[in-house]
């Protein structure tokens, strides 16, 4: 501390001596020769003035080393504390550019409201400042992505009223007692609910049954295994509609006179089906089968039993005039049967007299209960 008071007063005292000597402005030398001096205020770092109180001693003449020495002794003591409090400046301080005078600290503090403005349009606009030397940078404000709510899922208390009220009113329906089978079906009830289905008739019984059979296999298949074949996926959908065919009416779409049948949709129809008359005729027949059923037997295979009946007709009078023997016919595959034929040959009688007839085929389902006819004309000419 007292090195740097010395410093200090050596310098000062040198270059007033110096200034003093060789000025000769009488201002100046007053100035210097004042018998008291104003206290003097610097501003620190904090802004707050620092005063000196000056030495009551009798003045020493003007312009002598005296009064030169006393007033860097003053000066010492002056800058002495601020240099105690506050040490060397720092280099960033030095750095500082004092050219442009800075606004005072109470210019600086806004009011509150200001503040808040500030603050919002800050937080609003969300812009920087230009960098010297780059490329200005545009900040868009995005709006934050909406957020991915899980879809509600009303309450089910009255949906389930509603539908077990309407297949309690309506028995015979079968639309209210599908609507009452899916909404069991969704949580996650057994279906098919036979007791619920009583008052439906066996037709309708069975087809809803059949619906809910699949729709239940359906899903819990995908619930194992949800990676599988789609040929494996649509399994349960393809039984059900083979299972909703066997339900539907038996029909024969194709009934003709052949000369040969080798297989399902093979044959070679005879066209027209004309006959000498005075002679029998060995000639064949086929036929197809549609929505039949097949179930499993005690073997585990799928199993159809079809009854067979032909009967020959006049076309004018409509008596029967010759009918072949009854048949049974059995099938059994490991594989549900989805297409059913049969070939085989019969024998017109001599005794058919000139005319025209119809050959009427009648199939029954012993399984399904089901009966299907179709006929075709036969002619018996002269030769």
């Amino acid at each position: 501390m007292l090195t740097a008071r010395s410093l200090v007063i050596a310098l000062i005292v040198a270059t007033v001596a110096s200034a003093g000597c060789k000025s000769s402005n009488p201002s100046t030398q007053s100035a210097l020769a004042s018998p008291r001096s104003t206290p003097t205020q610097l501003s620190g770092r904090t802004g707050t003035p620092a005063t000196q109180p000056v030495a009551s001693e009798a003045a020493p003449a003007p312009g002598t080393a005296e009064a030169l020495a006393q007033r860097a002794n003053t000066y010492a003591q002056s800058v002495g504390p601020l240099l105690s409090q506050h040490g060397a400046p720092k280099a960033s301080d030095a750095a500082v550019d004092n050219s442009t005078p800075k606004p005072s600290r109470a210019s600086q503090s806004p009011t509150p409201a200001e503040a808040s403005a500030s603050k919002a349009q800050i937080n609003d606009t969300r812009a920087f400042a230009a960098v010297p030397g780059k490329t200005d940078v545009q900040v868009l404000r995005q709006s934050p992505a909406p957020a991915q709510t899980q879809a509600q899922i009303p309450a089910t208390d009255a949906q389930t009223a509603t539908f077990a009220r309407r297949a309690a009113e309506y028995p015979e329906d079968l639309s209210a007692q599908t609507d009452y089978q899916l909404l069991k079906l969704l949580q996650e009830e057994t279906v098919p609910d036979l007791a619920s289905m009583a008052g439906l008739t066996p037709e309708d019984r069975e087809l809803l049954s059949t619906l809910m059979d699949s729709l239940t296999n359906f899903r819990n298949q995908l619930r194992q295994n949800n990676n599988m074949l789609l040929s494996k996926k649509i399994a349960p959908l393809v039984d059900l509609g083979d299972r909703l065919k066997s339900q539907a009416e038996l029909t024969i779409p194709t009934f003709t006179f052949v000369s040969q049948a080798p297989g399902f949709g093979r044959y070679q129809a005879i066209e027209p089906a004309r006959f000498i008359a005075g002679k029998a005729h060995v000639v064949g027949i086929y036929y197809e089968v549609e929505n039949f059923k097949s179930q499993l037997n005690e073997n585990n295979l799928y199993e159809t039993r079809l009854t067979e009946n032909l009967v020959l007709y006049t076309e004018s009078s409509g008596l029967p005039v010759w009918q072949d023997r009854k048949s049974t016919l059995t099938d059994t595959s490991h594989r549900r049967r989805r297409d059913f034929f049969n070939a085989k040959n019969i024998t017109l009688p001599a005794l058919l007299t000139i005319g025209r007839y119809l050959l009427k085929v009648t199939i029954e389902d012993q399984q399904a209960n089901r009966i299907a006819e179709s006929t075709i004309p036969v002619e018996i000419v002269a030769q």
